[in-house]
């Protein structure tokens, strides 16, 4: 039976690749988040990735900026978009239908691959003399974006300490992470909260013209009693060298994550998985974030079914075993 199914799985790859080889072109559109936020640079990775061949497997990459996390999810879903990127937590929500998908679970959510760790990063003014979470009370910050994993994570951080409405002064009028990083120049916030690959190039230039300073963030056991993807991590000081921090920042990451449709080709799935996998080397070399990316552990963190046609191509290579 199993045989007969593998021989079925190929048949269909098989017609799909002579369709292909018609020069049939299928656009791809991946969604990514705001242009300076760390969903990006992922996203654009993946293009260059999937584009090195496309002239093979006819898969042309189109690279979208989005609103972040929950709209490449729902946009996926409907058909909008092809591929999203998204972080794990916003993956098991989405498909436990938990938060923004409160009873109504995405059952059609499938995964491909996780790509890298993301760190929740809480970053202030020196000046402010913020020194850890609990001297966020009365200060000016920006907790993230609806529509962004960092929204629910630093809601999450706060209600661990303790911190609402009523204690920390909310910044809901900034419009893009630009945005931000100007306020904390000028002096209109204290600090903002990501949850993002490391380095981004726009945090590392307000390091460099701004006093800013990254706080630790412990203790937050509603995290992990909530959503079982984060992890105890540190960031590195070397990662913004010019921030005032002597020590490494302890903090909590969550790996990002390529997410597709149930509706999403066999063919497109195998490929997009094949072509990560077999130019990983060459990720490495786009962006620091990707430097120790080990392809077991790429695939631990899913937490929607992996789409059977990127199943196929793991069973393939036996990384799956």
């Amino acid at each position: 039976m199993k045989k007969l199914i593998y021989i079925t799985f190929l048949l269909i790859l098989l017609s799909a690749f002579t369709c292909f080889a018609q020069n049939k072109v299928i656009p791809v559109n991946i969604g990514t988040g705001d242009n300076k936020s760390g969903l990006y640079p992922i996203g654009t990775s993946i293009g260059k990735i999937l584009n090195i061949n496309s002239k093979v497997h006819k898969l042309t990459p189109n690279v979208i900026t989005t609103e972040g996390d929950i709209y490449n999810i729902d946009s996926v879903i409907n058909g909008e978009l092809m591929f999203g990127v998204v972080s794990a937590d916003v993956e098991y929500r989405a498909y436990k239908g938990l938060g923004e998908w409160a009873g109504a679970p995405q059952y059609d959510l499938r995964s491909i691959i996780s790509i890298s760790p993301a760190y929740m990063q809480l970053i202030v003014r020196e000046a402010s003399k913020i020194k850890t979470i609990m001297d966020l009370k009365d200060k000016n910050i920006n907790i993230g974006f609806i529509g962004e994993g960092t929204y629910l994570n630093s809601q999450l951080i706060l209600s661990s300490y303790g911190l609402d409405n009523y204690t920390v002064n909310y910044d809901n009028t900034s419009t893009s992470l630009q945005e931000i990083v100007v306020k904390m120049q000028d002096g209109r916030l204290d600090g903002f909260f990501i949850t993002s690959i490391v380095p981004l190039p726009v945090i590392k230039l307000l390091s460099e013209t701004t006093p800013i300073r990254l706080v630790d963030i412990t203790g937050v056991n509603k995290l992990f009693l909530q959503y079982p993807k984060y992890k105890i991590t540190v960031q590195d000081k070397s990662v913004y060298p010019k921030a005032y921090n002597p020590n490494n920042t302890k903090t909590v990451s969550v790996m990002t994550c390529l997410v597709t449709s149930s509706k999403t080709s066999n063919y497109a799935a195998y490929i997009m998985a094949k072509e990560i996998v077999e130019n990983i080397n060459v990720l490495k070399r786009l962006h620091p974030a990707f430097k120790n990316l080990d392809i077991k552990e790429m695939l631990q963190y899913n937490t929607a079914p992996i789409h059977p046609g990127a199943m196929r191509y793991y069973m393939d290579k036996g990384l799956l075993n």
